[in-house]
């Protein structure tokens, strides 16, 4: 194994854990080879379980969680050959999770490569790591729907809290994939427009992201408001339409976190029950996505029952929620027009 590091990061673990680094050097049993510039980091080449460490000062970080600052820590990247280590921040992130959860989740900051968001465990219980699970799991399946969507990374995650003689938590989050490169790989640019909405977006495109939120019963977005979504716009096509990117599922059916309820103004009480955001548009242009959401269901199924991690049980009530979208609707006909009943006229 080579561990790249360098002269002030190796003062770095001195001076703010001795005894973890002191640690780490004697058991790794490897010299430390200098790394003047630090190596960017492909997260997102694997589906396999990354291992990391994060060393800061995590009760600072956890006590500050309402007034974010940055924080100085360092990445270890734990990888079948490497072990990669560099300087970065961790700033705490999120609006409702950043004050709900003990644990918020954070931007990793890091060098020579763009910002990441991380979602962390956010309380210490088996029903917040199931949530993180199913969270994870709607992006997987987001992923079979379309490319435009962000790429995730599962980690297992060490942190190192380097003012407390280094206690270590161990935790599971995911990693979500930066703006810029999910736009770069779509061979996309991000929109920052106030005056964009549903209207404005490729019909096509548009009603595959509102079924998908459908399905999962995802009403916590807005095109208009840019609330969970991205709006990308192909740098090589002359069409000035966009295309929505969702983001954030926690507050899902699928997912169903405690703290999850729909918005006041909508007519359910629960997130469990599916309410159609999308605008409307006619049945033929909505017949192809349907049936793209039918050939995909065997997907969505293995997807769900392949994730070892998630307990058997809760994999039989997240197929059964699958399910209610398909099961409730004999055919495209009976879907259609309950789509169209709830449909946006028009988007302002």
């Amino acid at each position: 194994m080579r561990i790249h590091l360098c002269y002030k990061m190796i003062r770095f673990i001195k001076n703010s854990f001795p005894l973890a680094g002191l640690l780490f050097f004697l058991f790794s049993g490897m010299g430390a080879q200098e790394s003047e510039k630090p190596a960017r980091i492909d997260f997102f080449n694997s589906d396999d379980i990354l291992h990391i460490s994060i060393g800061f000062d995590v009760r600072e970080f956890v006590k500050t969680k309402n007034n974010p600052e940055n924080f100085d820590a360092i990445l270890s990247v734990y990888e079948t050959t490497d072990t990669v280590m560099q300087f970065i921040k961790v700033k705490a992130r999120g609006n409702m999770r950043r004050n709900y959860c003990t644990f918020p989740p954070f931007t990793l900051k890091l060098k020579n490569a763009p910002n990441l968001k991380m979602v962390t465990h956010c309380r210490n219980s088996d029903m917040h790591e199931n949530y993180l699970y199913r969270e994870y799991l709607v992006y997987k399946l987001y992923n079979l729907v379309t490319p435009y969507s962000f790429k995730t990374r599962l980690v297992q995650i060490d942190y190192i809290d380097t003012k407390n003689t280094g206690r270590i938590i161990s935790e599971y989050g995911f990693l979500i994939e930066n703006d810029e490169d999910m736009a770069s790989r779509n061979r996309a640019m991000v929109l920052d427009n106030d005056n964009i909405s549903q209207k404005h977006m490729n019909n096509q495109d548009m009603a595959r992201l509102a079924v998908f939120n459908y399905m999962i019963g995802n009403t916590d977005w807005s095109v208009l408001s840019q609330h969970n979504i991205k709006i990308l716009r192909p740098m090589d096509e002359f069409s000035s339409e966009g295309i929505p990117v969702a983001f954030d599922f926690d507050y899902s059916g699928f997912v169903s976190t405690v703290y999850a309820a729909p918005a006041k103004d909508l007519p359910i009480t629960s997130v469990s029950e599916r309410y159609y955001q999308g605008n409307c548009i006619s049945p033929e242009q909505l017949e192809p996505i349907i049936e793209e959401f039918e050939e995909l269901k065997p997907q969505f199924v293995e997807t769900i029952q392949s994730f070892e991690l998630l307990p058997e049980n809760s994999k039989k009530k997240l197929e059964f929620y699958l399910n209610g979208f398909y099961r409730s609707y004999k055919n495209q006909d009976v879907l259609i027009s309950e789509l169209n009943r709830t449909c946006k006229s028009t988007e302002p």
